[in-house]
């Protein structure tokens, strides 16, 4: 990979949402910055959740159990920043209500989840260390 990252603009109406039945966690998403377009160690992207909508489970621990969850990030560090709507996040240990202008931290090493559990569309920024593709 050519390590000479260039600075990028990019603006939300660009993006198109990947479907919820092709995205990592099943619901939409769109990558935005990635190691593989822009030879970034960090993923950013975009995710938008309808009203009750739900992810799967997924897992940022070092090794990958599928009785646990069913996606595997390996081990990562990942925040999210709530634009708007109401989120809950349940992890190995708790819950998280989120809401506008909230952030969360998702620790590497534990199994997440998470919901729309307002009356309206949900958007967050997420951000993603190290870089996913």
């Amino acid at each position: 990979m050519d390590r000479n990252p260039r600075p990028v603009h990019v603006t939300l109406a660009e993006l198109t949402p990947l479907a919820a039945d092709a995205a990592p966690t099943r619901v939409r998403i769109n990558r935005i910055i990635t190691r593989e377009e822009h030879q970034s160690e960090l993923t950013q992207g975009v995710c938008w959740m309808d009203p009750g909508e739900q992810t799967n489970r997924w897992s940022s621990r070092e090794v990958f159990d599928p009785e646990e969850a069913e996606h595997w990030y390996g081990p990562v560090d990942e925040t999210y920043y709530i634009i708007r709507g109401r989120l809950r996040l349940t992890w190995d240990e708790g819950v998280f209500e989120l809401g506008p202008d909230d952030t969360v931290y998702l620790a590497p090493g534990w199994t997440y989840h998470l919901e729309n559990i307002g009356d309206e569309p949900a958007f967050f920024v997420y951000n993603m260390t190290p870089a996913q593709e």
